[in-house]
């Protein structure tokens, strides 16, 4: 068990010097092993003490959010005015252009529930 620990033992070591050596080399001074070191060893972005995050919108995704919000306060409002709809749905924008344009359908909603939007 002793002799088994000691070879891995001896490879770590000599795997950690190996490593070393491949990064800073065999400097002559203090200067070399900083300059070796800052030559060989390029930290990231997020071990400098920063971070880079990218965001994006996807506006077709908001739009169909803010429509889905719409038909959930519609049915709330309805519901507490005692209207009963069989069905409330929004179309499915293709494109960014079209985006803007979601309609929503609101069906079997009762006539005598209904207002007349022509003038009296």
């Amino acid at each position: 068990m002793q002799k088994n620990l000691r070879w891995k033992l001896i490879v770590i070591v000599a795997t950690v010097l190996i490593s070393a050596y491949g990064i800073i080399g065999l400097p002559k001074s203090k200067e070399e092993l900083l300059a070796n070191w800052n030559q060989n060893i390029r930290l990231g972005l997020d071990l400098k003490g920063g971070s880079l995050l990218v965001l994006q919108v996807q506006l077709q995704d908001a739009f169909r959010a803010e429509a889905d919000l719409t038909i959930e306060r519609m049915k709330e409002q309805l519901a507490k005015d005692g209207v009963a709809v069989n069905a409330m749905e929004r179309n499915d924008p293709a494109s960014l252009k079209e985006a803007d344009q979601i309609q929503i359908n609101v069906k079997g909603v009762p006539l005598d529930k209904t207002r007349s939007s022509e003038p009296s």
